[in-house]
């Protein structure tokens, strides 16, 4: 009766082969940037701050932890003010593996709760320095789970080669984040595990540390402090031999995805209580917008596209994919351009449930794979065009109001009963917002619910969340 855990040591393709590296020595932060270590960049350059620090300064009970809701480019800006750089991917995982191979920083054993902060046990980052037991043999700590961490090195494919072009901080494409963050399971904690993001990615869980040549000295007017780490000159083992997954371990995988991974302590106590609230018509986007209809806005405005766009234009392939990689600041200025706006959460709710209140936007039946696009892997998945899925279209002839990606709405993220006067719905707050509707990375249908919330700060930038929008000319006079 019962049944073996999915092996923590079971390793994608795109870390094979597996291959010996010589690399010159380095030295590294022994732990990532912290808050209090960015918020002097930021004081000190007038830098932008990141967006959940209230008034431009992070919360003094967040000092100790990783700074987040950072891309590359910021993480590049903080490393040339400080005459540092972000570790190349050979780097990072060096010093994670040290000389002997090993599958996690400390060793060979899982991990458990003593050594990293991962399976979404905290429900959000911890302090750097908060477990000692999981350093790598090298010394540098918390490599393993709180945040995906920035490397340089662009995505491309094994084996590593340092002059490749990969290396080349002006050549697009993708970036590698290393190490896992703290909702991800153990299969994705291991020091081989990579991970590709556009550049212009900000999240919860991205942040970054830095290395330099050996004994270099950092620009005069940083005055951080580092604790470094000196990474000897010598060959490593990279990467890993790829296994690939039996059907009792796909089976698994999938089961252990379906677990709740939100930032909540209960599944979806957020909804209650149900309550009645009364709209006037308004009409809404019957999709998702566009990556085609983004360009159209971009490229009568000169805004910056999307990073996921060669050369700044969508291609044939994406044109009919949500868009993606834009975040609120993007958003408003695509409405102001185009005279709309993004649906209060309640009009979003009544999109897709309808008058009679549906469990999710097609009816009361559970979703599957005709439904919408979701429960994708976590390492793989990505959006489709929208309307793929007619089966989950309401009545009314929306499309893609589950799963695709999350969208965007212009409520601030507070408790129920909804109530538009109570100053919810003004703009520019300094609050988290909600996102409605589930995405291709959910892991089970209850994301996809009609009713279910989850929020996220206006600067947050991904490969799952987009938006559409309601015509305000209907406030007008229509």
């Amino acid at each position: 009766m019962g049944n073996n855990p999915l092996p923590d040591t079971v390793s994608y393709s795109d870390e094979s082969p597996e291959h010996s590296l010589f690399i010159d020595s380095f030295e590294i932060s022994q732990t990532p940037i912290t808050n209090e270590q960015y918020w002097q960049f930021t004081n000190a350059t007038g830098y932008k701050t990141p967006a959940h620090w209230s008034n431009g300064k992070p919360s003094f009970d967040f000092l100790k932890h990783p700074v987040t809701y950072v891309d590359w480019e910021d993480a590049q800006a903080f490393s040339t003010w400080c005459g540092v750089q972000l570790p190349t991917e050979a780097q990072w995982e060096k010093s994670a593996r040290g000389f002997a191979g090993n599958l996690f920083p400390w060793g060979n054993a899982s991990p458990n709760a003593t050594l990293a902060n991962y399976g979404n046990t905290r429900g959000t980052t911890s302090p750097v320095d908060m477990f000692p037991e999981g350093r790598s043999k090298l010394g540098v700590m918390d490599l393993i789970g709180n945040v995906w961490e920035w490397c340089n090195s662009q995505y491309q494919k094994y084996p590593y080669q340092v002059n490749d072009g990969r290396e080349d901080l002006d050549i697009w494409g993708t970036r590698v984040v290393r190490g896992g963050n703290y909702l991800s399971q153990a299969r994705n904690l291991r020091s081989s595990h990579r991970h590709p993001l556009h550049i212009t990615a900000k999240d919860m869980y991205i942040g970054f540390r830095v290395a330099k040549k050996m004994h270099a000295k950092l620009n005069p007017h940083c005055a951080i402090e580092f604790t470094w780490i000196e990474i000897p000159a010598g060959e490593f083992i990279m990467g890993s031999n790829h296994l690939p997954l039996s059907d009792a371990e796909v089976i698994l995988t999938q089961f252990a995805s379906s677990k709740h991974q939100s930032n909540r302590p209960v599944d979806f106590d957020n909804e209650i209580p149900q309550h009645k609230i009364f709209l006037e018509k308004f009409r809404i986007s019957k999709s998702p917008i566009t990556n085609l209809q983004y360009e159209i806005f971009t490229r009568a405005t000169g805004y910056p596209a999307p990073s996921h766009w060669p050369k700044g234009r969508v291609t044939p392939e994406l044109a009919n994919h949500p868009v993606v990689y834009v975040d609120g600041q993007d958003v408003n200025a695509f409405c102001s351009w185009a005279k709309v706006r993004l649906p209060t959460e309640s009009e979003w709710e009544r999109a897709a449930r309808g008058e009679h209140g549906r469990i999710w936007p097609w009816g009361n039946t559970s979703p599957d794979e005709t439904h919408a696009n979701f429960a994708q892997d976590p390492k793989l998945g990505r959006t489709s065009e929208v309307g793929s899925f007619p089966a989950g279209d309401t009545p009314e002839g929306l499309v893609d109001m589950a799963g695709n990606v999350w969208e965007m709405t212009c409520s601030a993220y507070r408790s129920y009963p909804y109530d538009r006067q109570d100053g919810r719905e003004e703009p520019n707050l300094d609050e988290e917002y909600v996102l409605r509707g589930g995405s291709f990375y959910s892991p089970h249908g209850g994301y996809l619910r009609a009713s279910a919330r989850s929020m996220s700060h206006r600067g947050r930038r991904r490969d799952h969340i987009g938006f559409r929008v309601v015509d305000i000319m209907l406030l007008i006079g229509d």
